[in-house]
């Protein structure tokens, strides 16, 4: 193998270990999001459940603004 073509394969591969690097970050990034998002997701429905456990239709409701018998 030439000098030269040592030195392309040592560029090519301080790039891509530059690129790795740059990919981990964005992995832990995008891990550190998820989590905020899966506790926030857990949290709306907990608020939910509470809403929907807590709810009474008031009594000028009429038949039509009732909720569905699913709900």
């Amino acid at each position: 193998m030439s000098q030269v073509q040592i030195e392309e394969l040592q560029i090519k591969y301080s790039f891509q270990e530059d690129t790795l690097k740059q990919l981990n970050e964005v992995v832990a990034d995008q891990q550190k999001e998820l989590l905020i998002l899966k506790s926030e997701i857990r949290n709306l429905k907990s608020e939910l459940q509470n809403m929907q456990e807590t709810w009474q239709p008031s009594e000028n409701m009429s038949n039509e603004q009732e909720l569905p018998p699913h709900y």
